[in-house]
This record gives structure tokens, sequence and C-alpha cells, in this order.
């Protein structure tokens, strides 16, 4: 099996939560990445129902703060 196909771990999902570069240019794929890594982080049995709720809710909350965030930053700071 190559090294990149090993399958997501939990810090996998915590780093893809934090690619704030990634959030701010692609929201909804970000949000479906998310989603997906939680799914499967479930499916595997590497979390549980409790955990898997966790991840959704975060994902989601992140997901509607996203368009509010990107344009407050974009107010702030027109060139970046």
């Amino acid at each position: 099996m190559r090294e990149d196909l090993a399958p997501p771990d939990l810090d996998s999902w915590q780093r893809l939560f934090e690619d704030d570069a990634y959030w701010q240019q692609s929201p909804d794929a970000h949000y479906m990445e998310l989603l997906r890594l939680a799914d499967d982080l479930l499916g595997q049995g590497t979390i549980d129902l409790e955990q898997w709720q966790d991840l959704r809710s975060r994902t989601e909350q992140s997901h509607r703060d996203s368009p509010a965030i990107n344009v407050a930053r974009e107010v702030d700071d027109p060139e970046a």
C-alpha cells in the first residue's frame, strides 16, 4: 500500500479543519472534504457516533461562518 493512501485519522481531519487557505479559497470544497473525512473516520471505527456528530457540527459552523469572515477580511485588507 502506498503511504499517501493511508487511511485518514483524526489528526488528518484537524489539519484540514485548520487549513485557512483552503477554507478561504474554496469554502464549499473544504466543507465537503471535512464531511467526507468525518464519515470515513466513523466508517472505519476510528471515532464513535458522538465524535462524528461533534466533527459535523464544527464543520457546519465553520461553513456558516465562512462568508462573513471572508468578507470582513476583504474589507480589512483589500490587497490580501
